[in-house]
């Protein structure tokens, strides 16, 4: 969820420790001291234009006053010419080489130039020249966070706490670089502070929603989220929160009625009504989701997300106008040199309904390399945790800690890659009566993230080598925190399933939790998997999908992971064909409902038709009844996948 930028003149401590009053009535303005004071109460009162021209006299006056340089670059920061305002900084620093102020705005400067690695030494000089200003220590720690380095920024944020501990930007930081080491705990503390010390500011009501959202506390992040559209009803962006949180908890009747109320209200918006489309494409209805898209599109013919949307809508065939306006689009871009992402993957989607493999995979492969150099992938790292994982999770470890987890059997975890059949299997579990789909909760990824803060409060022993330092009471935590949930969704359900793929990496932690639970694993031909999962746009993650080589590579770790599992969970586990479900629905169902312990029910052979939720990449597909037009999919790309067909081999391609 997008933070809300503070606006100017809203509470928040800024660079620059000068204290600018009221214009003195009677400043002598012969003299540069004079001027300078001047020059301070013309902007402190807002007076920019004043104060340039008392400055530039009391500088000609006396060409190194620093503090008349400082004040000079103040004007400049304040009209937007950084550059300008880093000069007249430097300048003051020349002139008083201990001069804590300019070393901080000089910083500031630095940072809205891209400059980060400077401004980090200029935050840290005017720390060291002046210990006691919290406002330095604050963009210093907020530059280590830009900087990823989190364990500094929390030293330094609270050394700022400890000097203005009631300084709402400082404890705002806090939360966020708490958050970023996923602390979970500390952060969601940090943000009830927050929040209980400005409960009617609409920044801090939207951020605090957005870190309880992320941290599964649903129904606390939408009251904050209804209390900042309550204060701010024409706000944009706090309305879109608003309705992408009821449409990640599946309240999509909430999340349509929000959205056009907004239209209804605030006037035709592209950008509500391409959330509409967003919207009811969750829901299943695809021809009134398509003719929002279009709308918005045509309102926003620029905005390349609106025709990536378009394609979830269905196929778009030969004779769908809509294809060729995105192939167009593509091709307009590419002429001009810049494609976007978004146009990239929308195109292939489209050749690939057309049966153009040769180009759909073009404009694929375009989408991910362009997406690659902003997210790489370290598959190296990757390796080494998952032999960590294999290391850590052993029979003895189980032995050690049996009787630990909750007795639950309500918990049904469907695991395996992305794109493997986990949407399709958990539809058909949950059309059953006694059972219900969650979607993909992010829970047990949370407690696996917070796991070495809650083991130890320095978070000293990273994932998993902290599993060693479990104990009964932070797994109570966890489960009550996690049934909790699974009851607000179906109350009355015997299972829930909870369908997040990648899972499959976390299986010995949930078995912990739950040793009485049960898992689904999802299987389908590696290289239809992978390939699906190469074409497909995420809104985040996956980054070793981006090249055939990291993600041939990914599999093989996934399989050496499952092998592994299958050696040690104490918790029984069903394997799952996908090509096994596509060939005989029926049986495939009954054998998981039976491993489930539910009765057969005929509903369950018309899952496409159940009206609920679907999030995820496969939301059209799910919707239809099952086809086997993607099994084997990949032999109609072939001649392109030799890179995967190599690394799922194990074996490097050549250069040639």
């Amino acid at each position: 969820m997008p933070r809300l930028p503070r606006p100017p003149g809203s509470s928040t401590l800024r660079p620059g420790a000068v204290a600018l009053g009221r214009p003195d009535p009677g400043p002598d303005l012969n003299s540069p001291e004079g001027l300078i004071r001047a020059a301070r109460d013309w902007l402190g009162a807002g007076d920019d234009q004043r104060a340039r021209l008392a400055l530039d006299r009391a500088l000609a006056l006396r060409p190194r006053a620093a503090e008349a340089l400082l004040l000079r670059g103040l004007v400049d920061q304040r009209r937007g010419d950084l550059a300008a305002a880093a000069e007249w900084f430097r300048r003051a620093i020349r002139a008083r080489k201990d001069f804590a102020d300019a070393h901080l705005n000089l910083g500031s400067c630095l940072i809205g130039l891209g400059q980060t690695e400077e401004a980090l030494r200029q935050f840290g000089r005017a720390v060291a020249l002046a210990p006691g200003m919290a406002l330095a220590h604050l963009n210093l720690a907020q530059a280590l966070l830009d900087q990823g380095d989190l364990g500094r920024a929390r030293t330094v944020i609270d050394r700022a706490r400890a000097l203005a501990p009631d300084a709402l930007p400082i404890l705002l930081a806090r939360a966020r670089i708490l958050a970023a080491q996923e602390d979970y705990e500390a952060a969601g503390a940090a943000w009830e502070d927050c929040v209980a010390r400005a409960p009617g500011d609409v920044l801090v009501l939207n951020d605090a929603a957005n870190f309880l959202l992320e941290d599964n506390r649903v129904e606390d992040s939408l009251a904050l989220y209804r209390r900042a559209v309550a204060l701010a009803p024409t706000s944009q962006e706090v309305r879109k929160n608003l309705i992408r949180a009821l449409m990640t908890i599946g309240a999509l009747d909430e999340a349509e009625a929000e959205a056009i109320g907004w239209l209804g209200t605030q006037g035709e918006d592209p950008r509500f009504r391409r959330l509409l489309g967003d919207v009811l494409v969750r829901a299943g209805r695809f021809p009134e989701a398509r003719s929002a898209y279009v709308a918005a599109w045509d309102a926003l013919p620029e905005d390349d997300n609106i025709p990536l949307g378009l394609t979830a809508t269905g196929k778009m065939k030969s004779d769908e106008p809509l294809g060729e306006r995105i192939l167009g689009r593509w091709a307009a871009q590419g002429a001009a040199g810049v494609v976007s992402a978004d146009i990239a993957y929308a195109a292939g989607k489209v050749l690939d309904d057309r049966q153009d493999y040769d180009g759909a995979f073009a404009a694929f492969a375009q989408a991910n390399r362009i997406k690659a150099a902003d997210h790489p992938f370290d598959a190296d790292a990757h390796d080494r945790f998952v032999e960590a994982l294999s290391t850590v999770f052993t029979p003895a470890l189980f032995e050690r800690f049996a009787g630990l987890g909750s007795p639950s059997e309500t918990p049904v975890l469907v695991v395996g890659l992305p794109r493997s059949g986990t949407t399709l299997v958990e539809q058909i579990i949950a059309s059953h009566p006694q059972a219900a789909g969650a979607g993909e909760l992010t829970h047990v990824s949370r407690f696996e993230h917070s796991l070495p803060w809650r083991v130890d409060e320095a978070g000293r022993r990273g994932y998993p080598a902290c599993v060693a330092g479990l104990n009964r009471a932070i797994l109570e935590r966890f489960t009550a925190h996690y049934l909790k949930e699974l009851s607000r969704i179906a109350p009355q359900a015997r299972r829930v399933v909870d369908k997040l793929p990648n899972n499959f990496l976390r299986l010995g932690l949930f078995a912990l939790a739950f040793p009485k639970a049960r898992i689904i694993h999802c299987r389908r031909d590696l290289v239809d998997t992978c390939l699906s999962l190469h074409f497909q746009s995420f809104a985040g993650g996956h980054e070793y999908r981006h090249d055939l080589v990291s993600l041939g590579r990914y599999a093989r770790a996934y399989l050496a992971m499952m092998a592994h599992w299958r050696g040690v969970l104490p918790l029984p586990m069903l394997d799952v064909d996908y090509a096994d479900v596509v060939a005989d629905q029926e049986k495939a169902s009954r054998t998981m409902l039976e491993f489930l312990g539910l009765d057969w029910d005929d509903v369950v052979l018309k899952f496409h038709k159940r009206e609920a939720t679907v999030a995820t990449a496969s939301r059209w597909q799910v919707r239809q009844p099952i086809y086997a037009t993607s099994v084997a999919r990949w032999r109609r790309y072939e001649q392109h996948l030799s890179p995967l067909l190599l690394s799922l081999k194990g074996k490097k391609p050549s250069n040639g």
